[in-house]
């Protein structure tokens, strides 16, 4: 496999190139991981696309389903990085698959335009957490939420009380795991009983020291500003560093994101996303409304009652330690970086950037691509891009009055202040 340009094309390594993604492994335009080696089959490390040096990087191609072509995983990346979380860097890129022995590249071999991203893993880099080293099993750890997307050899961690799926424990990757990932159930339970507990403000330890508040707060801030279907459900990331309570993300998998999909688990999607306002205030897809509080209401959330994190985030919500430094740094984060004025720019110039390549890639993937509604490939993506901006900046206003009415005009106790302090936590 080759880029067209950029800094891989002086890679003299191997790549080992795999088709990835559940779902989007049907479609057809695949997106690929891959594992740079050495010619005895060693990690080789190396800057793909100027990106800092690392052995496994992914090459995502947007799917059927999001029509700007990846935009949505694009923007979410840079919102979080924007606000001074990891998220995987992102490079444009168009990709031509060599399958056929010793061809020379030609035209015939284009692939289309395709997002190039690091995959997320424990690294100085990325997900910067100390390597575990027993007996101290207090980090670090990678571990993510599936809902029920398990596979064979999955390390499960829980499931926790009244949790109908487990977390999946992605690092450490030693040979027996098994002290760790029952260690870290033990964690997430006591966090859990804390959070849930009758006496949850008043307790101590309370809830708070067993996590890092402020990543907290910023990743419900990108999840309610994307209202990603499975910002809670699916495709969630967790870390946790040795001696040090738990971080929310990094962020990842957004391409149904900002209005595009799908209702799930709410009844409503096959009214155009119309189900409210209930306790969300507003429907599944809509500019309005929360993504958090869906399943407060029982008869929108008909397939998956428990709808993964919501769960805890509706308890945090009625802390007001919690939505008071939401609303404090939803303000910081709208004067600045998340700016109406800062977002439009971001659209524009990645549209004015990518525009030429989309379009060869719509011509290259015309069959499952171009919409019979549309009069042609450049007239269904500028209308998908406009569509997204419009989606977006509409529900920032939204989130702007919601969060006013939550932050109440007086100042909150940032909930990183205790968790900030807390030690392993060991439950």
């Amino acid at each position: 496999m080759a880029l067209a340009a950029g800094s891989f094309k002086d890679y003299d390594g191997l790549a080992d190139a795999a088709v990835r993604g559940s779902t989007s492994a049907n479609a057809t335009k695949k997106s690929f991981k891959l594992d740079l080696q050495k010619a005895d089959g060693s990690k080789d490390k190396f800057p793909f696309l100027g990106m800092p040096k690392d052995d496994q990087w992914i090459l995502y191609g947007g799917d059927e389903v999001d029509l700007t072509q990846g935009m949505r995983n694009w923007l979410a990346y840079n919102l979080a990085r924007a606000s001074g979380r990891y998220a995987s860097r992102t490079v444009w890129a168009e990709v031509f698959l060599l399958d056929d022995g010793a061809a020379a590249l030609a035209p015939a071999h284009y692939h289309g335009i395709y997002i190039a991203l690091e995959k997320i893993k424990a690294s100085p880099d990325r997900v910067n957490i100390t390597k575990m080293t027993p007996p101290d099993l207090s980090g670090g750890y990678i571990f993510s939420y599936e809902n029920d997307n398990l596979e064979a050899g999955d390390v499960c961690v829980g499931p926790l009380t009244g949790w109908q799926n487990p977390f999946l424990l992605l690092d450490p990757k030693q040979k027996d795991v098994t002290q760790a990932a029952g260690w870290l159930a033990s964690y997430l339970q006591a966090f859990q009983e804390a959070l849930e507990a009758p006496d949850w403000l008043v307790r101590s330890p309370g809830y708070t020291t067993y996590i890092d508040g402020p990543s907290w707060v910023d990743y419900f801030l990108l999840t309610e500003l994307t209202k990603n279907p499975d910002g809670y459900r699916g495709s969630i990331y967790l870390h946790k560093d040795k001696g040090a309570p738990m971080a929310a993300g990094p962020a990842w998998d957004y391409n149904e994101a900002f209005g595009e999909c799908c209702g799930y688990p709410v009844d409503g999607w096959q009214r155009g996303g119309e189900s409210g306002p209930g306790e969300s205030g507003g429907s599944a897809i809509s500019a309005e409304g929360w993504r958090f509080m869906i399943c407060a209401d029982p008869e929108r959330c008909l397939v998956d009652p428990t709808d993964g994190l919501s769960r805890w985030y509706r308890r945090m919500w009625a802390d007001p330690r919690f939505s008071g430094a939401a609303a404090t740094r939803w303000a910081q984060l709208r004067s600045g970086v998340w700016s109406d004025a800062t977002v439009q720019e971001m659209i524009a110039d990645t549209a004015a950037l990518i525009k030429s390549a989309v379009l060869r890639n719509f011509e290259r993937y015309s069959a499952v691509l171009l919409k019979p509604w549309y009069s042609g490939a450049e007239q269904e993506w500028t209308t998908e891009v406009a569509n997204l901006q419009g989606w977006l900046l509409k529900h920032l206003a939204w989130m702007d009055g919601a969060l006013a009415q939550a932050a109440g005009g007086t100042a909150a106790l940032p909930v990183g202040t205790v968790a900030a302090a807390a030690g392993p936590a060991a439950p």
